[in-house]
């Protein structure tokens, strides 16, 4: 090995020596890790509000609506034509009428 190895080896060594327990000296608090800024609470609060008012304003029309593609005094669409129906069987050609037996 080379005498930077050596060195560094000795150094770390001696550096793990003088630990003696590997706990922290104090753990932060619950209350201290869940703390939000009581500004951005109180805006969150305001937003909410805002959001749930908006929506129980707007969903009684939504739900009034049953199709609002046609209006309620539009009468029901026809049937559909058949443009593709078979034309009408030609008549048989115009003959005189044959006189009626007694």
């Amino acid at each position: 090995m080379t005498a930077v190895e050596d060195r560094l080896r000795a150094a770390l060594h001696a550096r793990a020596n003088q630990v003696t327990t590997l706990r922290p000296t104090s753990t932060p608090s619950t209350r201290a890790r869940m703390v939000v800024h009581p500004g951005l609470r109180k805006a969150a609060v305001v937003i909410l509000a805002a959001v749930l008012a908006a929506a129980l304003l707007v969903l009684p029309q939504l739900l009034s609506r049953s199709d609002p593609s046609v209006p309620a005094d539009t009468p029901p669409p026809a049937s559909p034509s058949n443009n593709m129906s078979p034309s009408p069987a030609p008549s048989p050609p115009d003959k005189a009428p044959s006189p009626i037996a007694p």
